[in-house]
């Protein structure tokens, strides 16, 4: 809530002037400490009066004007307090006498992170001996390294030497990489071994996409 003050002085009076007019009445109904707005009301007594002296253009001075500015700035500042501690998660105050004072209204909604429904494409580089960097990026924009909406990482999995799996069951989990690529290194004993990996997104709530097909290298020794 960190937009609502009107940065125009002449609009933030009028605001400001009505915020103080629809809370008063409602300071025990709402369960407002009363001490918190007879302060909020003396910087409002402060500014009301810099603001009249600095708006009469013919006859104010520059202190005029600083004072108008600094009255301004403290007035804002408490009153941003006030409305955080009493009027925006305030369950006895309503929405509409939120939009009736100027105060932005939370609608409650959040939109839900979506499933995967792409997968990644991986592409290994094994020019470095015992090691291959797994590149990744979505299969619907195979040039950009940006991860589709929503998605948290890349999940790797993979299964050295012998045939190409057909089942997941033949898989090892080995990382759920956010930046491609991922490097995987390898002891000696895998030296000319092929390695293969199946990739797949998983979004920010740990929801799996589809996978993706097989990709395999080689260990170089």
């Amino acid at each position: 809530m960190s937009d609502y003050i009107p940065q125009n002085d002449a609009d933030m009076n009028v605001w400001q002037g009505n915020l103080v007019v629809i809370v008063e009445p409602n300071v025990t109904a709402w369960g407002i400490a009363a001490d918190d707005f007879t302060a909020v009301k003396s910087k409002q007594t402060i500014w009301e009066a810099a603001y009249a002296k600095a708006s009469n253009k013919q006859n104010r001075t520059a202190a005029d004007v600083l004072a108008k500015d600094e009255a301004g700035a403290d007035y804002k500042k408490a009153i941003r307090v006030f409305v955080a501690q009493w009027l925006a998660n305030n369950s006895k105050v309503a929405d509409a006498d939120r939009t009736r004072m100027g105060l932005t209204v939370k609608t409650g909604t959040h939109t839900a992170t979506p499933v995967p429904t792409t997968s990644p494409v991986g592409i290994i580089d094994f020019s470095v001996r015992l090691q291959h960097s797994i590149h990744f990026s979505d299969e619907a924009s195979a040039r950009s390294k940006a991860k589709p909406e929503g998605v948290h990482g890349c999940e790797i999995y993979m299964k050295v030497d012998g045939d190409a799996p057909k089942d997941a069951s033949e898989l090892t989990y080995v990382a759920t990489d956010t930046a491609s690529p991922y490097v995987q290194k390898f002891d000696g004993s895998k030296v000319g071994k092929p390695v293969y990996y199946w990739l797949r997104w998983v979004n920010t709530r740990g929801e799996s996409g589809p996978w993706s097909s097989t990709v395999s290298a080689l260990v170089v020794g």
